[in-house]
């Protein structure tokens, strides 16, 4: 776990979130003993996996199609 100051907060965050952003905790320091700590929100998993975001559903999906079935005469 990394550490950071409430002082590196306020000057360097793009450091610290650079951290988060790989996913390390951060515990932070005030006055010389722990006041808070950081964790990195854990990462969205996708039930289509490496398909995520590949799938287009046209905006007339749900209409009746105007179809006329053999079983329908």
């Amino acid at each position: 776990m990394k550490t950071a100051t409430v002082r590196d907060l306020r000057n360097e965050f793009a450091r610290v979130s650079k951290w988060l952003e790989k996913g390390e905790a951060v515990q932070i320091i005030k006055r010389g003993k722990p006041f808070a700590r950081l964790v990195p929100e854990p990462k969205q998993v996708s039930f289509l996996g490496c398909m995520a975001g590949t799938a287009i559903i046209p905006p007339d999906f749900d209409e009746p199609l105007d179809l006329e079935w053999e079983a329908m005469k």
